[in-house]
């Protein structure tokens, strides 16, 4: 399985000058119901505040949303209904999350991904070595087709709940077939510009090791292929450029060769050259 990270435009151009990523408040994500499931509670007595003592944590911890999960919408005779926005406040201030996709593709072929994360085409993906220390510490999203109820019990009983418990989205967005890494937002750079929502934009280094290709979108410019090749040169990292098929709805990839841009082919895990110019 690979893993694979879409960046627009101007992510794109920072990502290959400064190696750095963008690791995104959950409120900056383009889905509004992001950490937001809903919990029920059946204690009355229990609010939310002091008396939940769980914390949430990052990586290191087991998952145990789904022995919590309930099958139906309780009525208000039965449980309450505990609000959840306090939870979803407090995560906005502490954490970062870089969203991933995983496919099974030799390369990244995904044209709603390249369309809507890389801006048409005119930004890059980044493939990661699966064993890198930096993936391995990546969680999954579940998906469900409607959403989450969850027992507030999780909340209450455990000291300690997985942040991955939270990362529930609709069915909707399963072509993604995303995974996450979080991080604290102390442990990122905020870099001191806002997004198109006013919300402040936190970087983190990219370790180069993890790193195992760059793909080129077919809609890129000439200084962005410029500087992927400078990129190149400096650590190592193969480039690859994609352009569109002639009569299909393919990409095709193409490698940088003392200058000229030529065409290769996969078979299995290699790449094989062509070495007619294009």
């Amino acid at each position: 399985m690979k893993t694979y990270k879409y960046l627009g435009k101007v992510s794109s151009e920072i990502f290959l000058e400064k190696q750095t990523i963008r690791f995104s408040q959950p409120k900056a994500f383009n889905d509004p119901f992001e950490l937001q499931p809903e919990f029920y509670v059946e204690d009355a007595s229990l609010v939310e505040g002091d008396q939940r003592p769980c914390k949430f944590v990052i990586h290191g911890h087991q998952s145990s949303y789904e022995k919590y999960l309930l099958n139906d919408r309780p009525t208000e005779t039965q449980l309450q209904k505990v609000d959840g926005k306090g939870i979803f406040s407090q995560l906005n201030e502490h954490i970062g999350i870089l969203c991933l996709a995983r496919a099974e593709t030799l390369m990244p072929a995904n044209f709603l991904m390249w369309a809507h994360y890389a801006e048409s085409h005119q930004g890059l993906v980044i493939e990661f070595h699966p064993e890198s220390e930096f993936i391995q510490k990546a969680s999954p999203v579940h998906y469900l087709p409607r959403r989450p109820i969850i027992d507030a019990r999780m909340l209450y009983e455990n000291e300690f709940v997985a942040i991955e418990d939270l990362y529930f989205k609709s069915d909707a967005w399963s072509y993604e077939n995303e995974v996450r890494i979080t991080k604290k937002l102390s442990e990122c750079a905020n870099l001191g510009a806002k997004d198109a929502l006013g919300n402040d934009i936190y970087v983190a280094d990219v370790p180069l090791a993890s790193i195992k290709c760059i793909y080129l979108g077919c809609n890129s410019s000439a200084a962005m292929k410029s500087a992927a090749i400078k990129l190149n040169r400096s650590s190592g990292i193969n480039v690859i450029f994609l352009k569109v098929h002639d009569e299909e709805y393919k990409l095709i990839p193409c490698a940088n060769l003392g200058g000229t841009w030529a065409e290769i082919y996969s078979t299995s895990e290699q790449l094989l050259f062509n070495r007619e110019k294009m």
